[in-house]
């Protein structure tokens, strides 16, 4: 009992993976805790697939009121490659916490003259 009590509270965590004590790491595959407790000049750092040349890229969907929002595109490439058409890469987005107060982080991918996202990520955050 003692054994699959732990494993469920482990789940329940609030606690992410940080670089530094002060970066929250995430990407697609791995899910934001039910609430994120953050505090002010924290960032959370999101990294995504992506490839814009097929119309598909990752959108902030809901404007952000306390946290400041930053987007950079690095397109895959080789060591020894110029960068080339068509090619993918990643997006990351990189949330930075201004202000007290909580807030969801809501992503998605899809094109823009689309209703329905391809895939999507969420993210409640609490900031004190």
């Amino acid at each position: 009992f003692a054994v699959i009590l732990g494993f469920s509270m482990v789940g329940c965590s609030s606690m992410s993976p940080t670089v530094d004590g002060k970066t929250h790491v995430y990407s697609l595959k791995q899910h934001c805790p039910a609430l994120l407790e953050m505090s002010v000049g924290q960032t959370l750092e999101l990294t995504l697939p992506e490839n814009p040349t097929t119309g598909y890229i990752w959108q902030v969907v809901e404007p952000q009121n306390i946290l400041k929002v930053e987007e950079i595109y690095r397109q895959d490439q080789g060591k020894s490659q110029p960068p080339m058409v068509g090619t993918g890469g990643q997006k990351q987005f990189i949330f930075t916490a201004l202000q007290p107060g909580e807030e969801w982080i809501h992503v998605k991918h899809g094109r823009s003259w689309e209703q329905n996202p391809v895939d999507e990520w969420r993210c409640r955050v609490r900031i004190s």
